[in-house]
């Protein structure tokens, strides 16, 4: 008579994923003391960090790890040894969520903690491939509005900025171009975001004007002959992203453009966002932004998908 298989009851199964799930986080816990006790990782190091975030990404995924172990030792190891840290910020979300101006402006500029001993956490977060992007995506903004200016041949160019965040992009647009003949409607939910861009901003404000509405319920006044959106579209649902797209595609004038970013399905960085920062983001393929576009009532011939040199962060570009 043959052997038959008989899987173990569900306590020992429990049991057994207990026990692996601490085995890794004992893991872990080694590699993050080892570089905790030397001050961080240095640059030669981070590909063996990333791997080891990578692996453990893999085993979440696969259900190996619980993931309410995970977070509370994430908790724990951030609080007790990275506080003040960008990957502290990110998972404190003081603004109610991990990518609110203030982290994406502390990318923006690079912002490291004044404690020696933490500085090389922060230089790791700064190296990975979604902080790059983000500051790539502020470079893209410059060259777009360059563009359009250049096209325009002396003829003004009205923006709509939506969720426009910090502002920073902005701000280095009008430092390169102090004179250009640019007004832009910057939308933002955030006071606090307001209040921020209208600091970084103020010599321009004769050409800036801010509104603290949220896009969703915010009927522009006039229209546009660019529509910019950098890092909203991450955090909505498809249906969400339709909606808001075509609300968009209304107050475009003709000839005009709508520039929305959305990160793309290739972010080497996502296990370290997601499990170190609870940054989580709605990851979008190409294929999956044009189809979207589509039901939103971009005509596809009139629409493409670009990137930055990352190729981290997508723009969907739609001409009216």
């Amino acid at each position: 008579m043959s052997a038959v298989a008989i899987s173990p009851p569900p306590p020992v199964q429990a049991q057994a994923a207990a026990r692996r799930s601490a085995q890794i986080l004992r893991q872990l816990d080694d590699l993050l003391h080892d570089f905790i006790s030397k001050g961080g990782p240095l640059p030669w190091e981070y590909a063996l960090l990333n791997r080891a975030i990578r692996h453990l990404g893999d085993e979440v995924r696969a259900g190996v790890i619980l993931q309410t172990d995970l977070d509370a030792y994430i908790d724990d190891i951030t609080r007790r040894h990275l506080p003040g840290t960008m990957q502290a910020e990110a998972l404190e979300a003081k603004y109610g969520y991990s990518g609110d101006f203030q982290i994406i402006d502390h990318i923006y500029t690079r912002h490291t903690t004044a404690e020696p001993h933490l500085r090389h956490w922060d230089l790791f977060f700064h190296a990975q491939a979604a902080p790059v992007a983000v500051r790539n995506r502020k470079a893209y903004f410059v060259h777009l509005m360059q563009e359009h200016l250049a096209a325009r041949a002396g003829r003004s160019l009205d923006v709509l900025n939506v969720a426009s965040g910090p502002c920073r992009d902005l701000r280095e647009f009008f430092l390169e171009q102090p004179e250009a003949a640019v007004t832009v409607d910057c939308v933002d939910m955030d006071a606090r975001a307001i209040e921020h861009g209208s600091r970084l901003c103020l010599p321009w404000l004769d050409r800036i004007t801010f509104h603290h509405r949220n896009i969703l319920k915010h009927t522009p006044a006039r229209r546009y002959d660019l529509v910019w959106s950098a890092g909203l579209f991450d955090y909505v649902s498809d249906r969400l992203f339709i909606h808001l797209l075509s609300a968009l595609l209304q107050v475009v004038k003709p000839g005009g453009e709508v520039v929305v970013g959305n990160f793309s399905d290739h972010n080497p960085s996502r296990d370290y966002m997601e499990i170190f920062g609870r940054w989580k983001l709605r990851h979008r393929s190409r294929e999956t932004l044009l189809a979207l576009a589509a039901k939103a009532g971009a005509d596809l011939a009139q629409t493409v998908v670009r990137w930055e040199a990352e190729g981290v962060n997508y723009f969907l570009h739609i001409r009216r």
